[in-house]
């Protein structure tokens, strides 16, 4: 009877480790596939990126394909020059041999307020930072009806997001600020640009083209050349926006139209400047 009972303890035992062993390689596993992130390339399928994450080429989410991006990620891109360079739709030359990120499909980035996504900066190794690195820029080419930029940092990009074709994603509570040019609209594009800060970009905050119809809604736009730009025939709906340190708050041009509703302007050379 000892002889059973101890066998029955000494098999109890086993199982438990063995159980206790699945269970952490199962753990280990879903670790791994969370890990697998497409630095460079085609994503094949929806992945998450989070911690700190080097891209070092043009990365492409293509459509049906869906890049979440947690809370307190850390993205650095390539500054020597892309591994992968991808066609672009609009100024091709201006991203080439930069890392971008070219969403066909839908980009979500879901920072908090207190924990913010970080997109450019000093080099990967955070304990050891270096001068900041440019970037190409996130490129918009699909209708991203489920695309979302939230509580996100934007710096040292040529251009930090750009929308083109009939893309329509949300940019919301976030700072874009540090890049050559902010925010470029293109095509029939409407993104929702909402309660932004959008400062230091060195030519344009914002500038819309084409028959553009973004929504800029409730914004601090300060510390550029031009605050809002409107060329072509782009329509842009300019409303309750705080605009600081531009030479120019909003420059009209062509047969652009925009509508404009309770901008505050601040400390500004020009207000609205209209040229034919």
């Amino acid at each position: 009877m000892k002889f059973i009972r101890g066998n029955r303890n000494k098999r109890g035992i086993g199982t438990l480790l063995f159980l206790l062993s699945f269970l952490f390689s199962l753990q280990t596993f879903s670790a791994k596939v969370e890990a697998s992130i497409t630095t460079s390339g085609v994503l094949s399928q929806d992945e998450v990126w989070s911690g700190q994450v080097h891209v070092t080429g043009d990365v492409v989410i293509p459509e049906g394909i869906t890049l979440t991006v947690r809370a307190g990620t850390f993205i650095t891109f390539s500054g020597d020059g892309s591994d992968n360079d991808v066609d672009t739709v609009v100024l091709n030359e201006l991203w080439l041999d930069k890392s971008n990120l070219i969403v066909k499909g839908d980009l979500i980035i879901q920072g908090k307020e207190d924990s913010r996504v970080v997109l450019g900066g000093p080099s990967f190794d955070l304990d050891n930072p270096t001068s900041a690195n440019w970037w190409g820029g996130i490129i918009f080419e699909g209708l991203n009806v489920q695309s979302l930029i939230e509580y996100a940092e934007i710096r040292y990009a040529d251009v930090a997001l750009v929308f083109t074709g009939s893309s329509m994603p949300w940019v919301v509570n976030s700072t874009i600020a540090d890049n050559d040019v902010g925010i470029m609209t293109f095509d029939f594009s409407s993104p929702r640009i909402i309660s932004n800060v959008i400062k230091r970009n060195t030519l344009w905050s914002i500038s819309c083209y084409d028959y553009s119809f973004p929504m800029i809604s409730y914004n601090i736009i300060e510390n550029s050349e031009v605050g809002i730009g409107c060329e072509d025939s782009s329509l842009p709906i300019i409303q309750y926006n705080t605009f600081g340190n531009n030479s120019v708050d909003i420059l009209i041009q062509d047969d652009s139209n925009p509508t404009e509703v309770g901008n505050i302007p601040k400390n500004n050379k020009v207000r609205t400047d209209i040229k034919g």
